[in-house]
């Protein structure tokens, strides 16, 4: 019950959605085609016994008669097949795209779940693969399944009544006494299938959960390779190809170990499920010899008596041939529903609310561990428009963690902030693979700044080398060193122009004379704004109107005042 509960929480959104209007009249005509193709199965059953009659009779008349109801027969159940097949699929894209849609704007939401996950360390393994794989593979097989279900229930009441018709009573003698059973061929198909269903259940109950764990280790194994070829240089740089081939022989190890076991297992029910197809298409021969060698039913009789049978076996047998399907799609609603849940269990911190006017950051706070010890306390901070406060401080005192408290982003924290919109770079330094000027417009879009902009801020940090490759798209974390990282965002937050800007060590990979031209010259144009800045370079500590020591724990308000000369002489 609680999958069953997992699985629709995860479907539901989409059904009751608007698109999910549209959707549902769709699947009603797949159904509906699917219907029009068991209809077809019933008359090609009843076109089975008139034909065998036929050839029996010799009948040439009436056998041309059918060979050419046939071809009308095949080429309807061959329109029915394709469009239901084509439409199935449109369906599924359409549901994966919203879907998907919803998903990712549920983890890059405005509200940085996707942030709040990994600082919290609560983000499930592989998010990717669960966005791209798992949402696929929920849909196809859900599609799969659904359809395979309704086909065979239809199936098996178009079928059953055949079954039952062509069986008539058998008779026979035991104890002394008469026995009649009618439709046994019915009962038959019943309990064999029956001892199939349970047989399959007790062979592959363990799949589930194992492919829960091959979806999970083929997933830290593709992102091992993908981490490796992002980090290549340090890698070479450190010569450290040999652990990086054993980590990647350990990750494919527990994928090898894994599919062993699976395979094991599908082996296991292979042998029964492809026996049991094997006797499927010979057993209702062998129900039906006592009423073939008794003439109560001739050849075309007997071998429409096994098409019906086959059809009901087939119908009744849908868990057995959907068992591993089953599993599949019940590991993968475990993995998204962990997903889902996560996201939706998020603490988020504290609204941030503006302060009055002309002063664009007003906090006094306390900042804790997650498991709530102390690690920092401010009992004010003061930026107006315009300032400029660095910070100082040895590793672990938790400077980082200031400006994510600060920026929004840390929930772990006790007393009041306000601040106006911000912008906050932190150490590690994000550069998509797209075009520079979507780096230099980023997060904004690229429709939404002129070229020249781009190559007048470029050319004001240093970059002017770069003005004709603004449209050049490819790995702009490599091609760059990291002080020319550092400089384009410099050039990013001159496009964005926010009002608050919050530096970690951004000026960390530059010599001195660069980072107080650049910090200068991002005073100079954007005046109105407010910089925050850890930096532990001393050139840029005389540059501050305010000052903070967090190894003194002490902070010297208006302590350093710049010289207003330098902001326009760099």
């Amino acid at each position: 019950m609680k999958l069953l509960s997992q699985y629709w929480q995860l479907v539901k959104p989409f059904w009751f959605s608007e698109k999910g209007l549209s959707s549902f009249f769709l699947l009603l005509i797949i159904i509906a085609m699917m219907a029009g193709s068991v209809w077809l199965s019933v008359q090609f059953n009843q076109w089975n016994g008139d034909f065998y009659n036929a050839l029996q009779q010799l009948d040439g008349s009436q056998i041309y008669r059918l060979l050419s109801q046939f071809i009308q027969l095949i080429i309807a159940m061959i329109l029915f097949s394709v469009y239901s097949f084509y439409l199935q699929k449109k369906l599924l894209i359409e549901w994966r795209t919203w879907m998907t849609g919803k998903l990712v704007q549920s983890w890059l939401s405005s509200s940085q779940h996707h942030y709040h996950l990994k600082l919290t360390q609560e983000e499930p393994d592989n998010p990717d693969q669960r966005i791209a794989e798992d949402v696929y593979l929920l849909i196809d097989l859900s599609l799969d399944l659904l359809l395979s279900f309704l086909r065979s229930t239809l199936t098996l009441i178009s079928f059953v009544a055949i079954l039952w018709a062509l069986s008539g009573d058998f008779k026979f003698e035991m104890f002394s006494i008469q026995w009649s059973i009618p439709g046994y061929m019915v009962w038959m198909c019943l309990v064999y299938t029956s001892l199939g269903t349970i047989i399959t259940h007790w062979i592959g109950k363990s799949l589930q959960q194992l492919n829960v764990y091959q979806q999970k280790n083929e997933a830290n194994f593709r992102a091992s390779l993908i981490s490796c070829r992002e980090n290549s240089e340090v890698i070479a740089a450190q010569k450290g190809e040999g652990v990086e081939r054993q980590d990647l022989k350990n990750k494919f190890k527990a994928v090898s170990t894994n599919w062993y076991k699976l395979m094991l297992k599908e082996r296991n029910l292979g042998f029964f499920t492809v026996g049991y197809g094997q006797v499927s298409s010979l057993a209702p021969i062998f129900f039906a010899l006592p009423q073939f060698l008794s003439g109560a039913i001739l050849l075309g009789g007997l071998m429409q008596l096994k098409m019906a049978f086959t059809q009901v076996s087939g119908a009744l047998s849908w868990f057995i041939y959907s068992y591993q399907n089953i599993a599949k799609l019940s590991a993968t609603v475990e993995r998204l529903s962990v997903f889902t849940q996560k996201i939706e269990s998020i603490q988020l911190p504290n609204d941030i609310v503006k302060p009055c006017h002309k002063v664009y950051l007003q906090a006094h706070i306390e900042i804790y561990h997650q498991d709530k010890k102390p690690l920092l306390k401010l009992p004010e901070l003061l930026l107006h428009s315009g300032e400029l406060m660095v910070i100082k401080g040895r590793s672990g005192l938790g400077k980082s963690s200031l400006l994510r408290t600060l920026s929004g982003y840390w929930a772990h924290y006790t007393g009041d902030i306000k601040r106006q919109d911000c912008i906050w770079i932190p150490q590690k330094l994000y550069l998509a693979p797209t075009s520079l000027k979507a780096l230099l417009c980023y997060p904004q879009h690229t429709q939404n700044i002129d070229d020249p902009t781009c190559i007048e801020v470029l050319n004001k940090v240093g970059l002017s080398e770069l003005q004709k490759e603004l449209d050049k798209s490819m790995s702009w974390s490599t091609r760059l060193s990291v002080g020319e990282q550092q400089r384009l965002m410099f050039a990013r937050l001159l496009i964005n122009k926010p009002s608050l800007i919050l530096l970690d060590e951004t000026t960390s990979a530059l010599d001195s004379d660069a980072a107080v031209n650049l910090l200068l010259m991002l005073r100079r144009s954007l005046p109105e704004s407010a910089i925050l800045m850890v930096s532990h370079q001393r050139e840029l500590w005389t540059l501050a109107d305010q000052f903070i020591n967090l190894d003194a724990s002490t902070k010297i308000k208006e302590g350093i005042k710049t010289d207003p000369s330098l902001l326009f002489n760099p």
